[in-house]
């Protein structure tokens, strides 16, 4: 990986904590977080078209609120905000996700989708009204579907040939 995925990467664990642990409060923190990452990546108008997955996953995220899968004590902003970061590390410190075939993207999204929102969990941003068990196969069965269409858009979007 080079320097700026390296970079880009550790931005966004901070990121990723900072959107959830200050929730709300911090979002506009880690929005000018957002504003930062255009000013150094290296592929500004790529970056900006593959932005619209983040309104997928807000979707995603809508449809999981609504059909009781999870619970906020108020809407969180700081969600879409951080979808915005994730969309943007699959052009850069996640490019190499590219590398493996559908069976394997799948099994790798269940695993780490679902623990991000464990871990949101365990951190208390969001209440699993259904139960730690329930809900973590759910967001596994999701992120299994969910992230091997995100790479594949965020190729695509980027005009990137297979």
């Amino acid at each position: 990986m080079s320097a700026w995925q390296w970079t880009q990467l550790i931005a966004f664990e901070g990121f990723w904590l900072l959107a959830v642990a200050g929730q709300n409060a911090w979002a506009w923190l880690a929005l000018c977080l957002l504003l930062i990452h255009f000013l150094f990546t290296p592929s500004r108008r790529a970056d900006l078209r593959v932005l619209w997955l983040a309104a997928l996953g807000c979707g995603v995220d809508a449809l999981l609120t609504f059909g009781g899968v999870f619970s906020f004590s108020h809407w969180p902003l700081w969600l879409g905000v951080l979808w915005a970061g994730f969309v943007l590390t699959l052009g850069h410190s996640l490019v190499w996700l590219r590398r493996f075939s559908l069976p394997w993207l799948a099994l790798f999204g269940a695993g780490a989708g679902a623990s991000s929102y464990l871990a949101g969990w365990k951190l208390e941003a969001v209440v699993l009204p259904l139960g730690f068990w329930p809900s973590a196969l759910i967001l596994g069965v999701i992120w299994s579907g969910l992230l091997p269409l995100l790479v594949m858009l965020d190729r695509r979007l980027r005009r990137i040939e297979p």
